[in-house]
């Protein structure tokens, strides 16, 4: 299956939707055993045990014509607009969603669409909660204490507001990787399944681009002044030798509100953060080179061999040496 084919796929009408643009009522495709009404809620609740027999990751088109109604259900589900446009009432709030736009909810959110027109495709990609965390943040939240400060970022509001929308709809290779993997679903070959997979982490990468941009103008749009993504870049890339006082100066702030801040935005001191982003160059040099212990604790920036190896089980529950050999042996 090609883009275009895709597209025809897409855009034909399947059987539900041949009898939904007749009668607009929803037919229900789950055999009338999936929505379960359970004892402490009135909500519908959609079971995963129906979606996965194939792999991690399921996908189909949302029926159009008709409205869907009040659900909830025990996985993470993913809505891509791939054509239109489409209206969600997410947690009781009406939020519209834009061609090429993504909208991101956990398990368990209360959520209906309304009917969708002809034009209007509206993509489910749904995964177990593991497989995101996986794919998500078990990849992103140890590549730096930017992608962990933004990882914790994206899982803190949706335990607040229980999805997130991504403004993708300009991002082209977004747009290029979600297609890709669409034709390789819906026109299964050899290893499609497992193509689909790969195609989730590069997938959730390109939304952690997303997310940064939209971030870091939300940010400078609200303050006017440098945002904490530019501050923990910037320790990022001097953690051997930053202090906060040559922090501050840097940014032109005043060191104990700059101290102040960075513990209430990112629940870490500065010493903190300095210490992880070590201890991340660390872990990566244990893993990738075959430096000595010691010629690592020296170069990620630590004069105390013992004080390194304290440090490193605190944070990754084991000694250099071993976790080396645990990596080496997996």
């Amino acid at each position: 299956m090609n883009h275009q084919q895709l597209d025809q796929f897409l855009r034909k009408l399947d059987d539900i939707e041949k009898i939904q643009i007749i009668t607009h009522e929803n037919v229900n495709d789950y055999d009338g055993n999936e929505l379960i009404i359970e004892d402490d809620s009135s909500i519908p609740r959609l079971q995963e045990k129906y979606f996965f027999d194939k792999g991690p990751v399921y996908i189909s088109k949302h029926h159009r014509f008709a409205d869907m109604p009040l659900h909830m259900h025990t996985f993470i589900e993913m809505n891509y607009v791939y054509s239109g446009e489409c209206r969600q009432l997410l947690n009781g709030k009406e939020v519209k969603l834009t061609q090429g736009q993504i909208c991101l909810l956990d398990k368990d959110v209360p959520h209906s669409i309304p009917e969708l027109g002809e034009n209007d495709i509206l993509v489910n990609i749904i995964m177990k909660k593991e497989t995101f965390s996986t794919a998500f943040l078990g990849q992103l939240s140890n590549k730096g204490i930017v992608s962990s400060f933004l990882a914790n970022a994206v899982s803190e509001n949706q335990r607040h507001d229980r999805y997130i929308l991504f403004h993708t709809e300009n991002h082209e290779n977004l747009q290029l990787i979600i297609r890709n993997m669409l034709c390789e679903y819906f026109d299964p070959q050899d290893y499609s399944m497992e193509l689909v997979s790969y195609y989730m982490p590069i997938l959730f990468t390109e939304l952690m681009r997303v997310y940064t941009l939209d971030k870091n103008f939300e940010l400078a749009k609200s303050s006017g002044k440098t945002n904490i993504i530019e501050i923990l870049q910037y320790i990022e890339e001097h953690y051997k030798d930053c202090t906060l006082t040559s922090l501050a100066e840097t940014f032109n702030f005043n060191a104990n509100y700059l101290g102040n801040m960075l513990k209430e935005r990112t629940g870490k001191t500065f010493l903190e953060l300095v210490q992880t982003q070590r201890m991340i160059n660390a872990e990566s040099l244990l893993t990738n080179t075959d430096k000595s212990i010691d010629e690592i604790a020296f170069q990620v920036g630590y004069d105390s061999l013992s004080f390194f190896y304290r440090k490193f089980k605190e944070l990754y529950g084991e000694t250099p040496s071993r976790y080396r050999k645990n990596k080496r042996t997996v």
